[in-house]
C-alpha cells in the first residue's frame, strides 16, 4: 500500500500544477529561471518548474544547473519524502466510509474506473478516491517513471547535501480541495474525463511552449483550454490552485529568502501576472530579474 500511496501523490503533485494553468493577465515576462535578490544580502533563485519526466525537461540548462548546484538550500512545493507523500496521498481517499461512485453516479463513475486502470491503481482502491482525486489523477499523462523535474531537484539536493523545505503542508492542499464544493469536484472529474483523450496532445504542446521558456505563450495556451471547464471550475483554478497558494507560497518563502542562496522551485504559472509570485516579489522589495 505505502509503494501506492507513493505513485498516487507524484501523480497529483503533477497534477495540481498542469490544472493550475489559469490565471488572469498575460504580461511580458519571459524565462524559467530569476534571480530573487533582497536589498541587502544574499540572492536567491526561482525555477519555473513544468511537472513532466519527459527527458527534454529534466535535463536541466547549463545556466539553471550551475545555479542549482551552487544554491546551499532547495525548496520546492511540498517536501516529496515518503512520509510527507504518502499523507497526501491519504489525504485523496475517503477514510469515513463514503464512496466515490456513491457521489458521482454509475456512468462518470465507471468512465473514470475505466481510464484509472491504465495509470496501475488497484480497482479495490478507486471507490476510495474522492472527486477531486480522481479528477487530478487523470488530468496528467500515465507516468513511467515517476521521476518528475521536481522529484528530481529534490532528489538531487538530497544527495548534494542541501537544505531541503517544502512551501506548502499536505493538510494545506489537501484543505484546499476538500473545502470546494462538492459539486465543482464532481465537474473536475467530469472535466478530466471528457477532455482525456487529448491530454497526450495538450501536454505536448504546453511542454513545446515551456521549453521556449514563454510565460506569455503559457498563459494563453491555459486561459484558452481553461475556457472548456466551466465557470467553477475555472474559479478554483484561478482563485485557489494559483492566487490562494501563490500568497501562502510567497509568506513561507521569506525565511528562505532572508538566508539567501536558496534555490525555490514551483510550477511555471505560479510566476506570472499580477497575482504572479514575480510581482508580488517586487511589491515586497526584492529586486527580481531573468537569468534563462
Amino acid at each position: 500500500m505505502k509503494q501506492v500511496y507513493f505513485g498516487i501523490s507524484r501523480i497529483v503533485t503533477a497534477a495540481m500544477l498542469l490544472l493550475a494553468l489559469g490565471v488572469a493577465q498575460a504580461g511580458e515576462q519571459q524565462g524559467i529561471l530569476w534571480e530573487i535578490a533582497p536589498e541587502s544580502g544574499q540572492a536567491s533563485y526561482l525555477l519555473g518548474t513544468i511537472h513532466s519526466e519527459d527527458p527534454r525537461v529534466t535535463r536541466l540548462p547549463p545556466p539553471v544547473q550551475k545555479r542549482f548546484d551552487q544554491s546551499d538550500i532547495f525548496c520546492a512545493e511540498m517536501q516529496l519524502d515518503p512520509a510527507t507523500q504518502i499523507q497526501m496521498s491519504q489525504g485523496m481517499m475517503y477514510l469515513n466510509g463514503q464512496k466515490l461512485d456513491q457521489q458521482i453516479g454509475p456512468e462518470l463513475y465507471q468512465q473514470t474506473v475505466t481510464l484509472i486502470a491504465d495509470y496501475g491503481i488497484p480497482e479495490q482502491l478507486v471507490p476510495m478516491f474522492k472527486p477531486w482525486a480522481a479528477g487530478l489523477l487523470l488530468s496528467v499523462p500515465k507516468p513511467e517513471s515517476g521521476m518528475f523535474l521536481d522529484y528530481v531537484l529534490y532528489q538531487t539536493a538530497q544527495e548534494q547535501g542541501k537544505q531541503l523545505c517544502g512551501l506548502e503542508t499536505p493538510e494545506d492542499v489537501i484543505e484546499l480541495f476538500d473545502n470546494t464544493p462538492l459539486k465543482t469536484q464532481i465537474n473536475l472529474l467530469r472535466v478530466a474525463v471528457r477532455e482525456h483523450r487529448h491530454l497526450e496532445e495538450m501536454v505536448e504542446e504546453m511542454l513545446q511552449i515551456y521549453l521556449a521558456r514563454d510565460l506569455d505563450g503559457l498563459l494563453a495556451f491555459s486561459e484558452r483550454e481553461l475556457e472548456k471547464s466551466g465557470k467553477d471550475v475555472s474559479a478554483l483554478v484561478n482563485d485557489s490552485l494559483i492566487e490562494q497558494r501563490n500568497r501562502n507560497m510567497l509568506e513561507t518563502m521569506q525565511a528562505q529568502l532572508a538566508k539567501g542562496n536558496a534555490f525555490i522551485a514551483v510550477g511555471a504559472l505560479h510566476l506570472p501576472g499580477d497575482v504572479g509570485l514575480l510581482r508580488m516579489l517586487e511589491e515586497q522589495g526584492y529586486r527580481v530579474k531573468a537569468v534563462y
